[in-house]
């Protein structure tokens, strides 16, 4: 049996039927396209939340696990009946001032919810102009009809006993997720501090693709 392909790129649409691609010297292209989150990128499914720039300050009701109904630093809501699942890419938490709590910063879990509460970290499509995401952002608002918070694990930002400086080592964690948490409909997802520390402001986000569930 012969297996013909076309060698170079090329651009088709949805639904076209098309050969394998070809290298110049005939091998079989297999290889990553373009970069990792490419292809949900740019068909707008991928979603980021954040606090605002300058951060917020961790007050009580923000420490792991945050009780039923409380405000949190950032939190990710898939409605319930929403269809879909988030898919957790990527999420950075940072210092800015202040010191902080013993402890490393959680994430924490609910499901089972019915957020009531007008969302206020408005998430962006990361595909620029795309389309508004299922899922909804809050920083610093009570989470009404949501439940008790457990934790799941690390975020992976060790805070440290002393007050933050310009020249203080790790202000910022970047922890690549990669799907390793799925937010199902009815779920919660929150980023939740240790301790509250003493005047801690710290800044969050969160980036999630958008698929069926």
């Amino acid at each position: 049996m012969v297996i013909e392909g076309q060698v170079g790129p090329r651009a088709v649409s949805d639904g076209t039927s098309t050969e394998i691609r070809l290298a110049r010297t005939s091998e079989l292209v297999l290889q990553q396209a373009h970069s990792k989150y490419y292809e949900a990128a740019s068909r707008g499914k991928i979603f980021t939340i954040s606090t605002a720039a300058a951060g917020t300050t961790i007050v009580a009701g923000n420490v792991a696990p945050p009780a039923a109904a409380a405000a949190t630093v950032l939190s990710l809501v898939n409605p319930f009946g929403s269809g879909i699942n988030a898919i957790v890419h990527r999420s950075v938490v940072g210092n800015v001032s202040g010191t902080p709590g013993a402890g490393a910063f959680q994430y924490c879990v609910s499901w089972g919810n019915r957020v009531t509460a007008a969302q206020n970290a408005t998430p962006r499509c990361n595909l620029i102009s795309g389309a508004n995401p299922i899922c909804q952002g809050y920083t610093q608002t009570a989470l009404t009809g949501g439940f008790v918070h457990v934790s799941l694990r690390e975020v992976g930002l060790v805070s440290f006993a002393a007050a933050i400086a310009a020249t203080s080592t790790d202000l910022t964690k970047v922890d690549s997720v990669d799907g390793e948490i799925v937010v199902p409909p009815g779920g919660i997802l929150t980023i939740a501090a240790a301790a509250t520390g003493t005047t801690h402001v710290v800044y969050a986000s969160l980036s999630w693709e958008e698929v069926p569930a």
